[in-house]
C-alpha cells in the first residue's frame, strides 16, 4: 500500500493563504450585494451592477481555485492557490484600489 502524499510546507502556507482571500472574496461579493440592494431600497446610487456582477464572478472562480487547491496534493494545488491569488488581486486592483 502506498502511503499518501503530503504537501510541502510552501504550499501549505500557500493554500492557507488563499484560502483566507476566498473566504474574504466571498465576503465582499455579499457586501456588494446587500449594499447594493440597501441603495435600491433607499433611491440611492449603489455599487452598480458591473461591480456587482464581477464581485460574484470573481468569489465563485475564488472559491473554484480554492476547492481544487485543497482537493490535489499534485501540481494542481499551487496552480489553484496562484489562481485565487490573482483572481483576487485583479479585483482588489480593478474595483477598490483603481
Amino acid at each position: 500500500m502506498e502511503a499518501a502524499k503530503r504537501p510541502s510546507r510552501t504550499y501549505g502556507i500557500l493554500r492557507a493563504v488563499s484560502g483566507v482571500l476566498a473566504v474574504g472574496m466571498v465576503l465582499l461579493a455579499l457586501g456588494n450585494i446587500g449594499v447594493q440592494f440597501y441603495a435600491n431600497a433607499r433611491d440611492l446610487p449603489g455599487p452598480g451592477t458591473l461591480s456587482v456582477t464581477a464581485h460574484v464572478v470573481a468569489a465563485l472562480l475564488v472559491v473554484g481555485g480554492q476547492i481544487v487547491a485543497d482537493r490535489y496534493a499534485d501540481w494542481k494545488a499551487p496552480i489553484g492557490s496562484l489562481a485565487v491569488l490573482v483572481v483576487t488581486g485583479v479585483t482588489l486592483w480593478t474595483f477598490w484600489w483603481a
